[in-house]
This record gives C-alpha cells, sequence and structure tokens, in this order.
C-alpha cells in the first residue's frame, strides 16, 4: 500500500496524526479507523488509505483484516 501512494502524501503520513472522535471502538483490543481520521498536510483518499481494522496485539497495534 505505501508504495502506491505519492512521496508528498508519504512525507505528510510521517507527522499525521488521528482524529480520535473519527475511531469506533469495537472492543478495547480492536479500532475501526476510517481514512476520515487521518488528519495530514495532503488529503487521502478511501482509494489512497482506505479504512483499516486496528488490534492491540502483543503490547504493540497491529493493522488486520
Amino acid at each position: 500500500m505505501f508504495q502506491m501512494i505519492s512521496p508528498e502524501q508519504k512525507k505528510a503520513l510521517q507527522t499525521a496524526t488521528v482524529d480520535p472522535q473519527r475511531i469506533a471502538v469495537r472492543t478495547p483490543e480492536t479500532i475501526e479507523m476510517p481514512v476520515e481520521a487521518v488528519r495530514a498536510s495532503v488529503t487521502f483518499s478511501e482509494s489512497d488509505l482506505g479504512s483499516s481494522t486496528l488490534e492491540y496485539l502483543e503490547n504493540d497495534w497491529y493493522i488486520t483484516d
């Protein structure tokens, strides 16, 4: 996925933040993060990043399906 975005978008992701109000908490270990939650200096679309499911496993967050 990282190879499919522009160099400008890659750089923006290094300082991007996430709007916690747009996160859907499914369980304490699982969240849904829509692309709209990503706050960056450039705009990302669903086709750029897509929505992600993150799970807390072994003391770290991982993107899962």
